[in-house]
């Protein structure tokens, strides 16, 4: 774990960043050589005495921000979960400094950026900053590994291959023309190290959002290969795929999101929840992230935006799996099932949120289980959205989405795009029921995926493979 620091050590880390970056901006403006250090005492508010104190130089200042900037993952590399695998915590590290450089940066910033980077007077304190970086993350990993940083190679080894691709990285920012964001770019450069078979595997994503029609959307990637969306069921979480989009991570870029209301996925305005809604905003990444059709998974309520994601938009699908919606009008008892669900809003409203959580889990059959002591800080940060995601479910969903009618005729029409899947151990109970009446209607297949109703979450390592097989024959069909 990385040390904690007391008041004084805090404040002469403040007054050292304060300086670093109050350099780095007069850099930017100038350019390096004509900025002196009493200029970069001033913008800080401190004295030139006090800023001998910190540095030797000008020109230490300024590249002080990427040296502290290199600490700090080294410090968050350490507090990771020990039982996570090196790659993983070292992606997540990496990737939480940078979570903030999802935006594209001013044109004037990244022209004195490329100035700075490429002025002969800085080339040399750059790369002393460059090997201090390195020595800092390897120190890290030596740590989290147990080895000996003076007689084992590994520690340097790899700390100079991530070292490496965050510089190609930024260079490779700097130079975009017209600007880019830099956590793309950064992503893409530790994804060029899975290249390596099996020492580097992209399995952990990168954050990013989506401005759509009443709400900002909060997406995840990860992986790479052909992509593949992931919708989320009730809970209307991107975290719900944490264990499956891992699983699938080598073979498919998976790219998971909260549904608009959910989590970090914020509304804009008043809340205006429907499948329709729901449908355009998965279109609407698709459009963002790829020019080709991609494969969807929709699951529950995610299952059913997946239905009207189809009818919408075929255009931008090749291949839809409906996991287990749960439109209720389409059965036989419909009316029995409309009203249990109406009855479990009504308790939420009178009762509160545990009396209708358990009457309605207990009625579709749902499993409730806890997390695991190995959970990793991003499932155990799900968790703790998910009270908040359950009760806009059961006020805005609950009743709302399992009354949505599915276009039969259109559908036949998409039926060679539409895979209907339930979970083996789902049995007859109501969410999967469904798919029976829709597979007779367009005379599909209904396939078995390991688990239940949430088999993703339960097992997904057997939903993984069993989904890839059914991918993978598609994707073999088409070509041939």
């Amino acid at each position: 774990m990385a040390f904690v620091l007391g008041l004084r050590e805090r404040k002469k880390l403040a007054t050292r960043e304060t300086l670093g970056f109050a350099a780095l901006r007069l850099a930017v403006a100038r350019g390096p050589e004509q900025v002196l250090v009493e200029d970069i005492a001033a913008a800080a508010g401190v004295s030139a005495r006090t800023f001998n104190n910190y540095f030797a130089g000008k020109y230490e200042a300024m590249c002080a921000p990427a040296v502290d900037r290199a600490h700090r993952v080294a410090d968050a590399l350490r507090e990771r979960p020990a039982a996570e695998p090196l790659w993983p915590a070292i992606i997540h590290a990496v990737l939480t400094e940078f979570a903030e450089d999802d935006e594209h940066p001013d044109r004037a910033w990244v022209t004195g950026v490329r100035l700075i980077i490429g002025a002969p007077a800085l080339q040399g304190e750059y790369r002393k900053a460059q090997a201090v970086i390195q020595e800092a993350l390897a120190r890290a990993i030596a740590e989290r590994t147990g080895r000996d940083l003076d007689t084992d190679m590994f520690a340097r080894i790899m700390a100079g291959a991530v070292t490496a691709a965050l510089d190609v990285a930024i260079n490779r920012w700097a130079d975009a023309d017209p600007p880019v964001a830099a956590l793309p770019v950064i992503r893409e450069a530790l994804r060029q190290l899975t290249f390596l078979p099996g020492v580097f595997p992209m399995d952990v994503p990168t954050q990013h959002r989506l401005s759509v029609p009443g709400a900002t959307l909060h997406y995840e990637i990860r992986g790479s290969g052909p992509l593949l969306l992931c919708i989320p069921g009730g809970n209307g979480e991107a975290g719900t795929f944490e264990a499956l989009a891992g699983a699938l991570a080598e073979r498919y870029t998976v790219v998971t999101f909260d549904r608009r209301g959910f989590s970090r996925s914020a509304l804009d305005g008043p809340v205006d929840h429907r499948v329709e809604l729901d449908a355009a905003d998965a279109a609407a990444l698709l459009e963002h992230l790829t020019d080709r059709p991609a494969a969807v998974l929709g699951s529950s309520s995610g299952a059913i935006v997946a239905l009207e994601l189809l009818s919408a938009r075929a255009d931008l699908l090749h291949t839809v799996v409906v996991h287990e919606p749960p439109i209720a009008g389409v059965l036989d008892d419909a009316g029995h099932w409309l009203a249990f669900l109406d009855d479990v809003h009504r308790i939420f409203e009178t009762d509160g949120f545990e009396p209708a959580m358990g009457k309605f889990s207990q009625g579709i059959g749902l499993a409730n289980r806890s997390l695991g002591a190995d959970a990793t800080p991003e499932q155990v940060a799900a968790g703790g959205r998910a009270l908040s995601n359950l009760r806009f479910f059961l006020e805005h969903e609950v009743r709302q989405y399992p009354r949505y009618v599915p276009d039969l005729e259109v559908l036949r029409g998409l039926a060679a795009k539409l895979v209907l899947v339930n979970g083996r151990d789902a049995a007859e109970h109501f969410p999967a029921r469904p798919n029976h009446v829709l597979a007779a209607e367009l005379s599909l297949e209904l396939r078995e995926f390991p688990g239940d109703h949430v088999g993703y979450v339960h097992a997904p390592a057997e939903f993984a493979t069993a989904l890839d097989a059914v991918l993978t024959a598609r994707t073999a069909a088409a070509a041939g």
